[in-house]
């Protein structure tokens, strides 16, 4: 063991202390302790020999501690912005409420079976397999009727679909 460690272990009780009264719960200063023993021996190049190692550990330890408050700082001032956008939501504008209002008249206008599939399929993202189990009926039966419900529903609502390969 190098004399610099001897001298980094008669100086824990004091850093214990130091910690306690900086943080003021006796497992954060303990943890303070530990991250200041790791820095210092990992920062032991900049220690300069014939200087108080006593005050180099306690800057360490001090500025350890400054650094750890700015973090919580920062990270509670982060999600406080993410709430208050969270709070920010911005109604949808008209074109988009009038084009919601046409998709839902339009879809009840649709055959119950093709509603039914573009509901469960194409709205709450359900699995075409898991569909086709619960209605007892195959799989490609269930794809071409989400299909033409697609169809049926973009003549309802008078999309072309060229238009909506160039947009």
């Amino acid at each position: 063991m190098s004399a610099f460690q001897t001298d980094l272990q008669t100086y824990l009780p004091d850093l214990a202390r130091f910690a306690r009264v900086l943080k003021r719960n006796e497992d954060d200063a303990h943890d303070l302790v530990q991250d200041c023993v790791e820095r210092a021996l990992r920062k032991r190049s900049l220690f300069q020999d014939g200087t108080s190692l006593k005050s180099w550990l306690f800057t360490l330890m001090r500025n350890i501690f400054i650094s750890q408050k700015r973090r919580v700082a920062l990270d509670r001032r982060y999600v406080a912005s993410l709430d208050d956008d969270m709070h920010r939501v911005q109604r949808a504008s008209q074109v988009n409420n009038v084009f919601l209002k046409e998709t839902v008249r339009a879809l009840r206008e649709l055959p119950a079976r093709e509603r039914q599939a573009i509901v469960a399929l194409g709205i709450l993202d359900g699995s075409q397999h898991d569909f086709a189990r619960a209605t007892r009926e195959p799989v490609g039966t269930i794809k071409s009727r989400l299909c033409r419900g697609r169809a049926h529903l973009r003549n309802l609502l008078g999309m072309d679909m060229s238009a909506l390969v160039t947009a």
